[in-house]
């Protein structure tokens, strides 16, 4: 039975940060931090390029929030052994309301990537940080990141047409006061009590607790190496 190799990706505006706390075992980690889309012009095709990234075997590709929709496209690639969706979506028939209204509207497509950074402080109305000093580095990250990047991740999630679940096991770990993602709209979704959107940061130890179980009661009792 060969070690996991566990992909992390980061949520929009996010890098490795969000995960420093994290500790996973039966595995090595590989941070997917974003990189820039060349040609990608969505989620499906963006998801083919950092595919590319993935190089090994035994593979659970982890991902929060846009992370977790693009861990989805993903999981249809690389087929890895499971899928972990932290305060993530499978599709876009779970997202909120006020995501379906925007992308109606279309308004995103009328913001200039110059312009997106404006909008940058509506994140404290969902991100439900716990500290000034998450929100600083919440903010310092999507800063790095830079507005182009930020404006194609706008436009890659509300027009992300996806409706069907990952490729193969997968689970959805979700705040019950995450005010973006509703775990009533998700199907048999593990749901910590009382957490945020940011529940990768600021609820480490439970996620992995919950992903390392997992592990080892659904994937682990197989061997991967086959």
């Amino acid at each position: 039975m060969g070690k996991l190799n566990f992909y992390l990706i980061p949520g929009m505006g996010a890098d490795r940060r969000i995960y420093s706390k994290f500790n996973l075992k039966n595995g090595v980690i590989h941070y997917l931090d974003w990189q820039s889309p060349k040609d990608a012009v969505d989620m499906p095709t963006f998801a083919m390029e950092v595919a590319k990234r993935i190089t090994t075997e035994n593979n659970v590709i982890i991902g929060s929030s846009m992370g977790g929709m693009m861990a989805v496209e993903l999981s249809r690639i690389v087929k890895p052994l499971a899928t972990i969706l932290i305060s993530a979506p499978v599709g876009v028939h779970q997202f909120p309301r006020i995501l379906k209204a925007v992308k109606a509207s279309r308004i995103h497509r009328a913001v200039s990537p110059n312009s997106i950074k404006y909008f940058y402080k509506f994140a404290d109305t969902f991100m439900g940080f716990k500290s000034q000093q998450q929100r600083d580095m919440f903010y310092q990250m999507i800063s790095e990141l830079g507005p182009q990047f930020v404006h194609f991740s706008v436009r890659a999630v509300l027009e992300w047409k996806n409706t069907i679940p990952p490729h193969g096991n997968y689970i959805q770990i979700i705040g019950s006061k995450d005010v973006l993602f509703d775990y009533k709209k998700m199907e048999s979704p593990i749901v910590l009590e009382g957490g945020g959107h940011f529940s990768c940061f600021d609820r480490a130890d439970e996620v992995c607790e919950i992903i390392n179980k997992y592990m080892e009661n659904e994937i682990l009792k197989f061997d991967v190496t086959n």
